[in-house]
């Protein structure tokens, strides 16, 4: 792997897109997975703690996305005509 710019700006666009899923997330998901383990909680049937998803999910989109996004960022160069 070579460090170009086409790999600092896989990076920068997958950060971007990772922040964007984790707004999307927090703002539809997150509110009916609290109040559906907060109303298990009475019966003693819930699952995993929603703070735990989001926190696995905080991590996927803000440290493996971009790392992502480095590694196959330098692919960008093949398609823009292979500019070197």
């Amino acid at each position: 792997m070579e460090l170009n710019a086409f790999s600092l700006l896989g990076a920068l666009i997958f950060l971007i897109l990772g922040i964007m899923e984790l707004i999307v997330v927090r703002r539809v998901v997150y509110p009916a997975l609290r109040w559906r383990y907060e109303e298990a909680k009475t019966t003693q049937t819930q699952g995993v703690d929603p703070g735990r998803v989001m926190f696995l999910l905080r991590v996927q989109s803000l440290i493996f996305m971009p790392v992502l996004g480095l590694f196959f960022g330098g692919s960008l160069k093949s398609m823009f005509g292979g500019v070197q």
